[in-house]
């Protein structure tokens, strides 16, 4: 194994800002799939906050990828799945990036990530990452956020200007049950 340089100390603001932006981009995507479910179903976003919060992040997609079966044109509820399969994968590398144990590397854009394994036996693996490559990760984030707005756009079930107005609903006009 190639010797590498720390430094000893917190990391650098570079670092911590690249590891910040995961943390932010993921909630974006979070509350973005907490109102893909509560659009499917035809509640109030914030009527629905509270069943999302919770629910673990597996949970709302999963309750996401059925709904999307169940409610959408079969072509419109495929991508919607995909989208879903893609931000999961994603959702391990946010997982190892905000949960890792850092270690400044030898310049402030780059530190290494110490990986665990189950019962505390530390991998010897142990990955220089630079801030841009975390950067990136948060923009893949980012970019499937942007992805589930669009296709709730379409649908139209989201207006831009007022992500959480309900664009179905009349205002003051009470919700539709199912008894019409």
């Amino acid at each position: 194994m190639t010797p590498r340089t720390v430094r000893l100390g917190p990391l650098s603001v570079k670092m911590y800002c690249a590891i910040g932006m995961i943390a932010v981009s993921w909630a974006q995507l979070e509350d973005m799939v907490s109102l893909c479910i509560s659009r499917l179903l035809g509640t109030e976003h914030t009527d629905f906050l509270p069943i999302a919060s919770n629910m673990q992040i597996k949970a709302r997609f999963d309750a996401l990828k059925t709904l999307a079966t169940l409610r959408l044109a079969p072509d419109e509820a495929k991508a919607l799945v995909a989208q879903c399969d893609e931000a999961l994968e994603l959702g391990r590398e946010r997982n190892k990036i905000l949960h890792g144990s850092w270690i400044q590397g030898e310049t402030d854009d780059v530190a290494i990530r110490l990986n665990y394994r189950a019962h505390g036996r530390v991998s010897a693996n142990a990955p220089v990452i630079s801030a841009r490559e975390i950067a990136e990760i948060s923009d893949r984030i980012a970019m499937l956020t942007e992805g589930f707005a669009q296709t709730l756009q379409r649908l139209g079930l989201l207006d831009p200007k007022n992500p959480m107005r309900n664009p179905t609903r009349s205002p003051g006009k009470p919700p539709e049950t199912a008894a019409g």
